[in-house]
């Protein structure tokens, strides 16, 4: 299977529907599909690129995992959630998120190759490992209103130089920005409740704390 267009009115793509077929190089999902289950697309290996439907409401763990092709991807308003490793071990350079987006799954974007990203205002949670091993991650823009970032977040983000985190920020998980080589300034904010063990570990950083209000 090499292409394929899903017609209008379907609302849903089940868990594995698309598992493995390694060939399939692009699809048209339709307006109106509210759900990609678990695995929907994992190891699509030959898919290039992806625009999701307004409307769409959940993405699946791993929907997209292992998509060694998949370069960018736009997800569109509406979604309020990206599932557990949903785009681990894709090569995505580009990725755009919407402004309805609340919550980051665990290694959402693991082994990505982005250079950068915006997260949208709104965004409350960045799970364990979303980012981990985003070698090429140069920069990265926290939204105020940001809660929690997990365990390893943004752990060998290797490339990243600097970060400014939120005020509002409640909790850093462990290890959340550790062996981050080139990362050489991170300011907290002043009203930081919960920091996890060793989050700056193997970093060049220097810490300071944002103007308080």
């Amino acid at each position: 299977l090499t292409s394929i267009t899903l017609p209008e009115g379907l609302q849903s793509i089940g868990n594995g529907a698309f598992i493995g077929c390694v060939s399939l190089t692009s699809i048209t999902l339709p307006e109106g599909l509210q759900s990609i289950g678990d695995k929907a697309f994992y190891y699509c290996d030959s898919l290039t690129s992806i625009a999701l439907p307004e409307g769409l409401q959940s993405i699946g763990n791993e929907a997209f995992s292992y998509c060694h092709s998949l370069t960018s991807m736009t997800l569109a308003e509406g979604l309020q959630s990206i599932g557990n490793r949903t785009f681990s071990d894709c090569c995505l350079t580009s990725i755009t998120l919407p402004m309805s987006l609340q919550s980051i799954g665990d290694g959402a974007f693991n082994h990505c190759k982005m250079t950068s990203i915006t997260l949208p205002e709104g965004l409350q949670s960045i799970g364990n490992e979303a980012f981990y091993h985003c070698e090429n991650l140069t920069s990265i823009t926290l939204p105020e209103g940001l809660l929690s970032i997990g365990d390893e977040a943004f752990s060998r983000c290797d490339s990243l130089t600097g970060i400014t985190l939120p005020e509002g920020l409640q909790s850093i998980g462990n290890e959340a920005f550790s062996w981050c080589d080139s990362l050489t300034s991170i300011t907290l904010p002043d009203r930081l409740e919960n920091m996890g063990s060793n989050p700056f570990v193997g970093t060049p950083a220097k810490l300071s704390l944002s103007p308080s209000h």
